[in-house]
């Protein structure tokens, strides 16, 4: 009996050994990565919107104008953790990606199996769009995560059939909604899902379904509280785009699929389109529910997306969320590719993700080229520009920093590190939840700065009796001619200076 079981057990044993190889690679590359971009991270300037959300951190607030306040809990934890640097306020990026490539792994292996699930996770690891934003802390980031998580929730409650998973759905769900906007979305993919087979009406009766929604609603709760306390302002401006009046057209939707194509790399957007229609297609044939809830992740938010396209630009951030599961997609896009062909296919999309990756921390690093529209000059410069801008206003007597936008501002902030007050002219309704400045500063005079291009005389001549040029400082972003920014001395407010605006 033994000798007739070995030639059974020796292949299945070999099997085990080589799947758990292939399990400790792709985890040692996921930890390997992630000290790569703990590297950069503590490296690298931060960008404009790091900055800005830097400020969020310094004083609690139920939510603020922009987004919801999860990316500033985030920061703030970090900063504690790690002090007040560029690791600190990004020290939680690389680690939630690293958790997200855990969450989709457990996803991709309840609804696809154990191949499929590895094959996605390395997809994830090569999406450039995911690997900067392991990086680079923004809303975006706890976004995809608790997004990852609702569909995860979903995918365990399909296996096990067991209803108390409702209740963790309903908590990643406000989570993700105290994240970003677009996680409402989610909402769709669960009523989808719900929606798509008798089996999964029948959990309309179960009470654990509803206490799941109360579960999301309550922890959201802060986010509505903060609107309603400050006039919808944030409501209004976030879905205010869903209702712009822009021109319809196809160039944006033409910019949309390009975005996908570079942001994931082309290959592997390549194999995600074939692996998504396929999904559709059974999903809609056959209702197997592996394919109903990848579908169901992914329409709601791309068909919006889509529709949004055709009069107004998305950005190429926004469909975030959705990467991870174009990355189970693009798996099961290679298992269509002839079985000669597909090692090949597999490490040509993962090499060329990895190289377009590779290249773009290079340049964030040691710039390679010039580009107006390079997001990368950001981080470049501030410390020597923020010493020479306190320097100057030291030498001119103004006792306060002011500035016209919210990107100078988060930048001299952190630059700045409280060696003067930094205060920003107009849109206030961004700053309500710092303490106010003192009015005996704000009389004294000032030292406005901004970028050449940004400044703003009108906003200037509104606030103050007199206001004289006193320098031109550079910025030093790498490129041959630098950031130019302009320093006014500012004095004799015909207002207070900071008072609430039409532009709040």
């Amino acid at each position: 009996m033994v000798a007739a079981s070995t030639p059974v057990a020796a292949p299945a044993d070999a099997k085990i050994r080589d799947s758990r190889a292939a399990n400790n690679l792709l985890l040692a590359a996921a930890l390997g990565l992630t000290v790569v971009r703990l590297a950069i991270a503590s490296y690298t300037g931060l960008v404009d919107d790091e900055a800005y959300y830097r400020i969020w951190s310094l004083a609690p607030s139920l939510s603020y104008l922009d987004h919801p306040p999860m990316v500033a809990w985030i920061i703030g934890a970090g900063r504690a953790l790690a002090g007040d640097g560029t690791l600190g306020v990004r020290l939680l990026a690389p680690l939630i990606v690293l958790a997200g490539a855990a969450v989709l792994w457990r996803t991709a292996l309840l609804l696809y199996g154990p191949d499929i699930a590895r094959c996605a996770v390395w997809i994830m690891l090569a999406m450039p769009l995911l690997a900067v934003g392991g990086i680079i802390v923004t809303p975006d980031l706890p976004s995809v995560l608790f997004a990852g998580l609702v569909v995860w929730g979903i995918a365990e409650l399909d296996r096990g059939r067991n209803a108390k998973w409702w209740l963790a759905i309903g908590l990643f769900a406000g989570l993700g909604l105290l994240s970003k906007y677009t996680n409402l979305f989610l909402g769709g993919t669960i009523l989808l899902w719900l929606l798509a087979t008798p089996e999964n009406r029948k959990w309309f009766r179960a009470p654990e379904l509803w206490i799941g929604g109360i579960i999301a609603a309550l922890v959201a709760s802060p986010v509505v509280i903060w609107n309603a306390e400050h006039d919808w302002a944030s409501f209004t401006k976030q879905f205010g785009r869903v209702a712009h009046g822009g021109s319809a057209g196809l160039s944006y939707l033409i910019e949309l699929i390009g975005g996908f194509a570079l942001l994931e790399s082309p290959l592997i957007a390549t194999l995600a389109l074939v692996g998504f229609i396929g999904v559709i297609r059974a999903a809609i044939s056959q209702r197997r529910q592996s394919d109903v809830l990848l579908a169901a992740a992914i329409v709601p938010m791309l068909l919006y997306f889509c529709i949004h396209a055709l009069h107004d630009r998305v950005q190429g951030n926004w469909p975030g969320p959705l990467y991870p599961f174009f990355a189970i997609c693009a798996a099961l896009g290679l298992t269509v590719v002839p079985m000669a062909w597909r090692r090949a296919a597999f490490v040509g999309a993962l090499a060329l993700g990895f190289a377009t990756t590779a290249l773009v921390y290079i340049h964030a690093l040691h710039p390679l080229f010039q580009s107006a529209k390079d997001p990368t000059e950001q981080m470049r410069g501030w410390p020597a520009l923020s010493d020479a801008i306190e320097k100057t206003r030291e030498e001119t007597g103004a006792a306060w920093l002011a500035t016209s936008s919210y990107a100078t501002t988060g930048q001299l902030m952190m630059g700045i590190k409280g060696r003067s007050e930094v205060a920003q002219l107009d849109e206030r309704i961004r700053y309500i939840f710092l303490p106010p400045l003192p009015d005996a500063l704000l009389s004294k005079p000032a030292l406005y700065v901004e970028l050449e291009r940004r400044v703003d005389l009108p906003l200037l001549r509104k606030k103050f009796a007199n206001i004289s040029k006193v320098a031109t400082l550079t910025r030093n972003n790498g490129s041959t001619s630098g950031a130019t920014y302009v320093l006014y001395l500012v004095s004799a407010p015909l207002q207070p200076p900071l008072a609430m605006d039409d532009k709040r």
